[in-house]
């Protein structure tokens, strides 16, 4: 299915939408291209090469929307798809509406994020993962696991008021994990919108040594600690501040960040920035799902929030203008950008003196969204400092915290900087390494 076969399935739609009255329609098309390798114990498994499109239909009539996707995309299909979806809308209640905007506005690929080579790239990928195993055998793991991913998403837009477009974008992922004994592990990430910026062999010497490192962890004594977050660690925290900025969720009571526009959420260090489109980052377009221009958006600038996240509709209930960040429904990120420090990860533990340096978490948790408390879980690769030295790893803890005291308490940001994307991370987020004062760590098994 080519471009053109996109936006002539959103032709399709929005007639079909006009033939019923909708009073406006959005028709968005996306095909996605994966190709995948995945090995373990240190060989290739499967390689796998996946192909998807489907049509995404919004409908307002009499202040009543419907939402829906499909992938059979038929033409007869398309047509008794928009009509089901528009007969389905008459039981539902009156909602809040905001029309489309009535200029039409035209979109070409922006060209950012779309390097050819990822496209192109499929009989290199077993090579690409030797890499990876090589430099984690070399660095000290034993068996070695992981999948790299080289994706390319074509998406055209258009609606009934006229507005049209495309864009594409393109990245290649690596997930390492590497064990050196049964619970001593290490992991690494490699993520980049460009084949020349891919590294596997860094991501795995990476995996490696943490695996290497992690024998004979033991657990650590409960209390508060300094920590340092790896930027692995921190775009998954960050991502959950970001979703917190979003207006539907401050709208729905789900956020901590409810009326605290204009006021410090973060130490003065720290800034968050959204980007629709950005050299480098791995996600995003020229255009939202309703339209919208995608932009810059400064979210939080000296540790003040100066925004939320809106559409066309929560723009409208909090009385300004959409940042380009629709979502039909919710409001949300597409490529998120931490700002870096002047420090480098060894000074941050130079300047500690009792901390843990956390490289990789999973199963993070909200205990209350509205107040942001939540705990996450540290794994492959996690060590004790005092007195400015890494003294030994750990295993088998917790860390707690709340979002706003946790971002109040940044001491220092890395120079370096990291893209980072994976099951942990769905917004690709730009971080460095950050060190935080007082956070709480328990012991997993008490």
């Amino acid at each position: 299915m080519s471009l053109l076969d996109l936006e002539d399935l959103n032709d399709v739609a929005i007639r079909a939408a006009k033939k019923v009255d909708a009073d406006d329609a959005i028709a968005l098309t996306s095909r996605v291209t994966d190709r995948m390798i995945r090995f373990a114990n240190n060989s290739v498994t499967t390689a796998n090469r996946i192909e998807e499109a489907e049509l995404t239909v919004y409908l307002a009539h009499e202040r009543k929307r419907a939402i829906a996707s499909t992938s059979n995309l038929d033409t007869a299909s398309v047509r008794k798809f928009v009509q089901d979806l528009f007969e389905s809308m008459k039981g539902l209640p009156a909602s809040e509406y905001v029309p489309l905007p009535g200029k039409a506005s035209k979109y070409s690929p922006s060209g950012v994020g779309h390097d050819r080579k990822i496209v192109e790239v499929e009989e290199e990928l077993p090579e690409l993962a030797k890499e990876a195993i090589d430099a984690s055998l070399s660095a000290g793991g034993k068996r070695t696991a992981g999948v790299i991913d080289a994706g390319d998403v074509s998406t055209a837009i258009l609606t009934s008021t006229g507005t049209s477009g495309s864009d594409r974008r393109a990245s290649i992922t690596l997930n390492v994990r590497a064990f050196a004994e049964r619970d001593a592990s290490g992991h690494g990430l490699s993520c980049s919108s460009t084949l020349s910026g891919f590294d596997p062999a860094s991501a795995g010497r990476r995996a490696g040594s943490d695996a290497k490192r992690m024998k004979d962890a033991v657990e650590p004594e409960a209390g508060s600690y300094d920590v340092i977050l790896s930027p692995t660690v921190a775009s998954n925290i960050v991502e959950s501040m970001a979703f917190a900025a979003s207006a539907f969720s401050v709208d729905a009571g789900t956020s901590y960040l409810v009326d605290k526009l204009g006021k410090s959420v973060a130490s003065e260090s720290f800034n968050l920035t959204d980007h629709g489109t950005v050299k480098g980052g791995l996600g995003g377009r020229v255009f939202d799902d309703e339209g919208t221009r995608t932009r810059s958006t400064p979210i939080i600038s000296d540790g003040v929030l100066r925004t939320y996240l809106h559409n066309l509709t929560t723009a409208g209930k909090w009385k300004t203008q959409s940042t380009g960040n629709a979502g039909l429904v919710t409001p949300h990120g597409w490529n998120h950008e931490v700002g870096g420090g002047d420090s480098s990860r060894e000074e941050m533990v130079r300047e500690t003196k009792r901390g843990i340096i956390l490289t990789s978490n999973w199963y993070t948790r909200f205990k209350n969204y509205r107040t942001g408390e939540f705990s996450t879980v540290p794994r492959d690769g996690a060590f004790l400092v005092e007195d400015g030295q890494i003294r030994r790893p750990l295993k088998g803890m917790r860390a707690g915290d709340d979002l706003q005291r946790m971002f109040s308490s940044v001491k220092l940001l890395s120079k370096e900087r990291e893209w980072i994307e994976w099951w942990e991370v769905d917004t690709p987020t730009l971080c460095p390494w950050i060190l935080v004062d007082g956070v709480k760590i328990t012991r997993a098994y008490e």
